[in-house]
Order: structure tokens, then sequence, then C-alpha cells
């Protein structure tokens, strides 16, 4: 018995041991790029921006046929077309030739190159991210974590990165990520998710960003939900939001935030999967302006996941208008310094998604209309 008390003991000093060390090194790599050969000096930082899980992109499945693969290009291509984001983040990208014929107007592209874990299925085509860009960046690079030790903590896939510099000096950086599913049970993805984002953590310190004073952009498909409370316990994105860390979507009222289809064939009930977090530094900069988010939920959306479509204003030091804008059937999520509104009530959420000193309001040329025919998204 004793023999067994000091074993277990001695175990427990062993993981608390191992707690403690610094993680293991990940593999930093290039991603597959492309770019134009021209390029114009970078006046100001990316302020539309679209993360979309594409669902096996192209074809919405890894046995997709060419036609099925074709139609799903194409469909993709209009609705960027129509949404008209200066920077898409995009997930569950398996051919980097097909995400540049459908994001033409993003010529700036960042494509995974990750592999299949030891644990996943191996006759499946691995699940990349990309960044596209409308305007040219510094950099981009990507870092995979197919490399690491298989521990049951092992995060799955990997990340991506992209820099932004214009000419006067401002930074903004870009991450892409599509953490790891319930598949293979909630604790154990929980961990690996939560593990992936420690590594996210080390990747900015170790190119010198301060979340406090640096703009940060995560964008993608996290796995896990802020309002489901299945969930309420996992820290993948609590603890950043815990450190000044804003989520764009949080204050959107269900079901308007949910941003997975329900499957009922599978059982799988609607979800809040997919963000866009901003850094405190993000919202010191920033937080003021006039932002607009929204969860494009139309039925023909060619994907399990709705597009997340967010936009900032820089501000022009406006007086605040609390006019409500009729908005026919589509609905603007956050509007006048980041409340909440909805078509079906008079009410605006008080709830900024920043919390800014100096409110500012809206002048007519910010007023984001999304046509119900969805023939166009524009300024008016």
């Amino acid at each position: 018995m004793r023999l067994w008390l000091f074993l277990f003991i001695g175990l427990v000093g062993i993981g608390e041991i191992q707690a403690g060390l610094p993680l293991p090194a990940p593999a930093r790599s290039e991603p597959e790029v492309s770019s134009p050969l021209t390029q114009d000096p970078l006046v100001r930082i990316p302020q539309s921006w679209v993360s979309w899980n594409l669902e096996w992109f192209p074809g919405r499945s890894p046995l997709a046929s060419w036609k099925e693969r074709k139609v799903h290009e194409e469909a993709v291509r209009g609705w960027l077309g129509r949404m008209k984001p200066v920077v898409g983040i995009f997930q569950e990208v398996l051919d980097a030739e097909a995400m540049r014929r459908a994001a033409p107007d993003l010529p700036w592209q960042a494509v995974t190159r990750f592999a299949r874990a030891e644990d996943e299925e191996k006759n499946l085509p691995p699940q990349n991210v990309a960044i596209c860009s409308q305007v040219p960046w510094k950099e981009a690079w990507e870092v995979d974590f197919d490399r690491l030790p298989m521990t049951p903590d092992r995060p799955v896939r990997g990340f991506l990165g992209v820099e932004w510099q214009t000419q006067d000096g401002k930074r903004c950086t870009a991450y892409a990520v599509h953490l790891k599913s319930n598949r293979g049970g909630r604790e154990a993805a929980t961990a690996r998710r939560e593990r992936a984002m420690e590594y996210l953590r080390t990747d900015w310190e170790r190119r010198g960003l301060d979340p406090q004073q640096d703009v940060i952009v995560i964008g993608g498909d996290f796995n896990c939900s802020l309002k489901n409370p299945e969930f309420e316990k996992e820290r993948t994105i609590r603890r950043l939001l815990e450190e000044g860390w804003r989520s764009a979507t949080q204050e959107l009222p269900w079901p308007k935030g949910a941003t997975v289809r329900p499957n009922l064939e599978r059982k799988y009930p609607a979800a809040d999967f997919d963000t866009i977090l901003l850094s405190p530094g993000w919202c010191r900069k920033y937080g003021s302006s006039r932002i607009s988010v929204r969860v494009i939920q139309d039925a023909d959306v060619p994907s399990d996941h709705w597009p997340v479509w967010f936009r900032w204003n820089e501000a022009k030091n406006r007086k605040r208008v609390g006019k409500k804008v009729s908005l026919g059937a589509f609905d603007l999520g956050y509007d006048l310094n980041g409340c909440t509104r909805s078509n079906s009530s008079d009410q605006f959420c008080r709830v900024p998604i920043c919390q800014a000193k100096a409110p500012v309001g809206a002048g007519a040329r910010d007023v984001l209309r999304f046509r119900s025919s969805m023939d166009s998204i524009a300024l008016e």
C-alpha cells in the first residue's frame, strides 16, 4: 500500500513539474502565399472583415465531385463579392488555387499547409486556414502543431498569422484559427483548445506584441461557445475576455448570434462557435469607432457555418445620434459605438463592444444597409 502511495505522489509531482515547463516548440514555416507583383503603400489598417468556415472548401465534402467543387467555389465567390471584406479569415480550406479563384478581390492570400495528426482520420485531407487581403501585408507566417508530442492536450492543426503596417507606422496583426471540435470527448477537446490558445499567446509574445497596447485580431472557428452553459467553464476565449479582449459577436442576441446552422439529421443544435476577437489595444485605439457586426444567416449561404461580418470606421468627432435606422429584412448587430439593436425591438443594448470614453454617433454615410436580395452590401 505504501508503494502505491509513493508512486501516486511521484506521478503527481512529475505532472506538476511538467505543467511548469515551457511549452514544446511547434513548427514554424511559410504558408502558401500568392500576391500581386506590384503594390501601393498601405494607408490605413483594414476596417472591413469577415470570418467564415467554408465547410470543406471547395465542395462541402472531402469526397465532392468536380461539379460540386465548382458550384461551391462559384457560390463562395458570389457571397464574397456581396460582402466586400477588406480581409477574409477562412477555415476548412482544402485547395489554395480554388481560394484564389473564389476571392479575386482579395489578392494577397496566405493558406496553411497543415498535416493530419496521428490520431485523426488519415484518409481525409487536412483542413487548412487562410487569410486573404485586399491590401498588402508586411509578413505572413504559419505555426503547425503536427510535430508536437502526442499528449492528451496536444492541439490539432495550427494557426496562421499576418501583419499589416501602414506607411505611417501603424501595425495590425491578425490570426486565423480552427480549434479542435468535441469529437473524442468534451474534456479532451477543451484541453486541446485551451492549449492551442496558449501557443497563440506564445507566438505574439515571441513577436514582441502586447495585446494591451497592440492591435491584434483573432478570427475563426473556436468550436466553443460563450452562450451555451455547457461551455461556461472553458477558458479558451473567456481567459482573453477577462484580460480585456472583446468578442465582436458577444452581445448579439440569440438566435441572431448563432454562427453554425442546426443539423437535425445529426441532432446538432445551432451554435455560436465562430467569432472575431479584438485585443485591448484595438479597443484603446479604435473602440470609440462606429462598429457594425452581423452574422449573415441567409438560407443560401454555401456552408454549414454562417459568415461573421465586422466593420469599423474611425471616429471623426461626430455627435452621437440615437435614431434607429430601418434595415428591412436584415439585422445589424453592433452600431452606435457597439450597441446592439434588432429589427424586432425598439430598444438598444447599452453594452458597448469596447468601453470607449468618447461615444460617437452615426452619420448618414455610415449607415450600413443589408438589402433583402443581398445583391449588394453598400454604405449609404
